[in-house]
Order: structure tokens, then sequence, then C-alpha cells
């Protein structure tokens, strides 16, 4: 049986047509400059960003941008520098006023300057969010040019080296030894000590903007959950030499923790109330000695900070645990997507990613015997015999700890017991997920790691990957890369009060509309229908096709720009028509 959905037709946008409008600021040493796009009078000379792109994905370490400035005077006059700091927002131009959201604050990898075909010039710049902090601070020890007391503070050129980088995870600083204890040494006492740089950064809310210097510190905060784990760092890490970022990643015990960098609203990363939250678990503290030596108001936590956009929007570094269970699962924070949104979808089923045997164990067995002879593997013998035989084994750098009693036996086998669960639940139904990609009106409040819930078909999906691409000729889309799409369950709505009972049983307020009533005020596109048809069906005569033709004209002569000189005649099967 093939069973159709109407729910995702190419060009199937609706609904208020605003006005996309992106601005980007540009903090240099020497001013802010604020540059804007609107994608209306496209020949209005204040409009300098032409496209612009980002990319946001959950396993890369840094997200990307690329944008395309008119005029070559940024490059010529060497305006706009690598390193400078650099506001992403994009939003819409409302009757209410603008509304946006911060998309992404990054740093300016390169600036480059283009010939359009016409001969006119044009500035490109391309760079990464602040993940590429942690990717670009490397480790490295050169102890021929240490030894002087004034860079003893400095310990990546001192002749202790990294003697010296293993006392911060095996002294009193570290309480615990879980990944969120190690991040939180490494993202305060060694990430200051390898980056030093100092920004200027421009209050923009104010009406003199007013410059700041500041540093990693005031812009990266971050937010690590509690992870049941101890990592041995002087056995892992021995003599570690490399990117910040590696490191950071072989303690986080993925893939049942997810690490990222982020832009996000303050009450998603931050508040303990009920709102959905990043790490929407148990935070894990830094020890009273970790933090003793730091001043009040000189250290990492929790202040200072500093927000960006008109939403006050927060740069942070996330650990979560991966959301296995049902529970975790529901916390994050979920956006609904209409018919009406939908541009284009690309969504499939694929085994490509399917697994069938799943084991999971540690590097490191300090009790000698095999795991695997304890902790047999899980198997769903059933799959095997349909795909193949397809193992899945992780082994971690860690031991497993009893949080509430760290003097106890090392827990292996329970560990690989509950890892081993874990995979099983996350990765077995793999092919019977829905994943792909769906394009939808432009919207920058979807995030990473968030949930997707489509109506027209009733799934729910995960958020890999959020691309916005802006073009001041074509307007604002988002393209969301999806995982995980299963069935999910309509939130019922709330019962109604009795005052609005009343009322409606009185007849003062509309009813809820019939099933029928709503599917008539949408048409589904068959093939060979033509406007003439589909009004002579609506309203008992052809003629009428001009109704249908007005509203929904935006949409088709943005599907074809042949209806521009031929209105209505260029019609696709599957497209959904508002009947006005």
């Amino acid at each position: 049986m093939i069973e159709r959905y109407s729910w995702a037709p190419v060009g199937g946008v609706e609904g208020s047509r605003y006005v996309p409008v992106v601005r980007v600021s540009f903090h240099t040493e020497k001013a802010c400059y604020q540059l804007k796009g609107k994608a209306e009078n496209v020949d209005d000379p204040t409009n300098q960003i032409l496209s612009i792109a980002t990319q946001k994905t959950l396993d890369a370490p840094a997200g990307t941008f690329s944008m395309k400035l008119a005029g070559d005077k940024w490059f010529r006059s060497q305006l706009i520098k690598p390193n400078d700091l650099v506001v992403i927002q994009m939003g819409y131009q409302t009757t209410k006023g603008e509304e946006s959201s911060t998309v992404m604050v990054g740093l300016v990898d390169r600036v480059r300057r283009t010939r359009e075909l016409d001969g006119g010039m044009a500035t490109s710049v391309t760079g990464r969010d602040f993940g590429k902090i942690l990717i670009k601070s490397n480790l490295k020890f050169y102890p021929q040019i240490g030894g002087s007391e004034a860079k003893s503070d400095k310990f990546f050129l001192t002749n202790e080296g990294w003697v010296t980088l293993m006392s911060y995870f095996t002294n009193e600083n570290v309480m615990k030894g879980t990944p969120a204890a190690v991040l939180d040494n490494i993202m305060r006492f060694i990430l200051p000590k390898l980056n030093t740089v100092q920004w200027t950064v421009w209050d923009e809310k104010k009406q003199t903007p007013v410059a700041k210097k500041v540093n990693v510190t005031n812009i990266l905060r971050y937010n690590f959950a509690k992870v049941d784990l101890f990592l041995p760092m002087i056995l892992t890490a021995d003599q570690y030499e490399g990117s910040l970022w590696n490191m950071m990643e072989r303690a986080c015990v993925q893939p049942f923790t997810e690490f990222f960098v982020d832009v996000r609203n303050p009450d998603e990363a931050w508040n303990k109330g009920s709102k959905p939250r990043v790490v929407n678990e148990t935070i894990e503290q830094a020890s009273d000695a970790a933090k003793a030596k730091f001043p009040k108001g000189k250290g990492y936590y929790p202040y200072p900070r500093f927000p960006f956009g008109k939403d006050n929007a927060v740069v942070s570094l996330f650990l979560r645990n991966t959301p296995f269970d049902k529970d975790a699962w529901e916390k994050l924070l979920a956006h609904e997507v209409t018919a009406a949104d939908v541009i284009e979808e690309d969504l499939s089923y694929s085994d490509d990613e399917h697994y069938n045997l799943f084991w999971a164990g540690t590097t490191i067995n300090p009790l000698g015997f095999d795991l695997k002879n304890v902790v047999p593997p899980l198997i769903n013998e059933a799959n095997v015999s349909r795909y193949g035989l397809s193992p899945l084994e992780v082994q971690v750098e860690g031991l497993s700890i009893d949080q509430d009693d760290q003097t106890s036996t090392t827990l292996l086998e329970g560990m690989s017991g509950q890892y081993t669960k874990k995979l099983k639940s996350w990765y077995e139904n793999n092919h019977l997920f829905m994943n792909g990609a769906v394009t939808v009106r432009g919207k920058g409040h979807y995030r990473i790691g968030q949930r997707l819930q489509a109506s027209g078909i009733m799934k729910e999906f995960y958020i890999e990957s959020v691309n916005q691409t802006f073009n001041l000729y074509e307007g604002w889309t988002t393209t969301l890369q999806l995982t995980r799409g299963k069935d999910y369950k309509k939130a019922a709505a709330p019962a109604a009060n009795k005052s609005a009972t009343k009322t409606a049983a009185a007849g003062k307020t509309a009813s809820k509309k019939t099933a029928a009533e709503v599917k008539a005020e949408f048409h589904t596109v068959k093939k060979g229908e033509s406007l003439w048809i589909i009004a002579a069906a609506a309203y008992g005569k052809g003629d009428a096709w001009t109704k249908i033709w007005n509203a929904n004209k935006e949409m088709l002569i943005k599907r074809d720009q042949r209806n521009v000189s031929s209105p209505g005649q260029y019609l696709y099967e599957g497209q959904v028509l508002k009947i006005p």
C-alpha cells in the first residue's frame, strides 16, 4: 500500500507576507559597522548585504557563515579584518516592527574581493562561530623557550610541560573527575591561558555605542550536565598535545553525550524553571577549591558575560546527556511546522546507519577480566536475519563510579550494561525512522538538538543541522537536516472555561470548523488540473479562477517565473492552493 501525504508540497508557503531582514554587525577596533539586507526595494543603496548563509551542525565543532557585501570598500579600505567579531541577526519587518533572532556570533576567517560578471565589485566574508576558539587553541609544549618566572603562568611555555597540565586534573581542583568537572577545569584554568585575545565589542543597545574590551571568558559561557563516569586523565591524556577541542571531546564520552557550541536565548540556556533548556538535567558544579581560585567577579562561572542582539543571545558551550530516554526527549524544545511553512522536503527511510548488535565498554580495565564475557553484547536477531550483522561497539576512556560513594569499587559491569542498553535503544530502529531535509520559510528560532513536530503527518524529528540562507533578490529560507522521524501524539487542547462554554452554547462565538470546512479552504493540485478546473469545482464557475490566482500568485510565481507573463498557467502536482 502506498500512503500519500499532502503535508509538504513544493512551493506550499502560505500565511502572512512579511519582509525578510538581515542585520550584520562587525565589531572592529575602530568602529561597529551595522549592515543590513532587506528583501524589498532591492535597489535601495542602504542594502549592503547581498547574500548570507550560516550553517550549524550538531557533530561539527564550529558553525560557519559566508556573506557577500555590496562594493569593495570593505576590502579596499580594510574596514573588516580577520578575527573581527561578527553578530548575525535574521528576522522580518512586520506591521508591529522588526522581529529578529541572533542566529550566529562568530569571528571572521577571510575577507576577499570578487568581481561580478557585470563588472561590479563585491566583498566576500567567511568565518566560524566561537567553536573556532576551541579548535585553534592548541596544547603545545616548548621547554626550550621556557624557564623564566615571568612565563610560568603560561604552562605551555614552561619546563614542566604536560606535568603542569596534568596537575589541573589530579590535585584538589578536581573533586570527582567526571566529564563535567574535567571540562570545567579546562574552561576555567586552561583556555584563558591558551587564548588571551581581546576583542573590541560595541554596546549596540545604547544610542551612542560604547566600546568594551572583552576576552573569551566574557563571551563563551558554559553549562555542563552531570555524567556518572570517572575520567582518569593522568592515564588517558598523558603528554597530550593537540587541539583543545579534541581533548575536550575525549572527555565527553560520546555518543552517550552531546558536546557543542551554540547561540541560545538566555531563557532556554539558563532558567531552572519549567521552560525547555539546552541542558534540562542536573548541572555538575565545580568544586569549592576550583571556585576559590577566582575572586568574585573575575571568574568564569556564572558571570560576567556579554549578550548579543536584540534578544540578548548568549554564546555558550554545552555538554548534555544524549536524550536516549523518553523523559529527556520530551524535555527538548519543540517547534511545530505546518504545510503553510514548507517550501521543499526530501525525506526518506534508509538502512545506512542500521545496527543490530550492540556493546559498550571501556579502554581502561584495572580488574583484568574480559568484560565481554561478563556483559555480553545485545543483539536483535530478527534484524540480523533481514539486514545481516551490523555491529556497533563503543569504548570510552573512563570508569563507572558511584557518585554517592566515590570510594566504592569500580562498577565496570554496571557501566557496560547500562551503556550497552542505551546504544541499543538509540540506534536499533534507525532504519524505521524518517530522515532527510526540509526547507521552510525563514525562521531564526530553530536550533540544533531541538525537536521539530510536523502536524500534517504527525511526525516529530531531531534537528541535527540548521542552515539559514538569505538572498536580497530571493528572500530567506531555512533548511533543517532531520533524523529520528517518528510518530507522535499531539498534546490535548486545554479544556474550555465555563464562560467560554456558555458563550459558545449561546451561539455568540464562531463554532470550530468541521474537517470538511478546513479541507475546503485548501486544495492539493492533481495532475492535469488548472485554475479554471479548480475554480469550477470550488465555486461552480471556472471564470472565478482569478480569486484563486490572487490568493496564491506570490507562491506560484516563486515556484515558476513563467506565471508572471501567463498567470496561473504553470501548476505542479502536489502544490497546495488556498481557496478563498
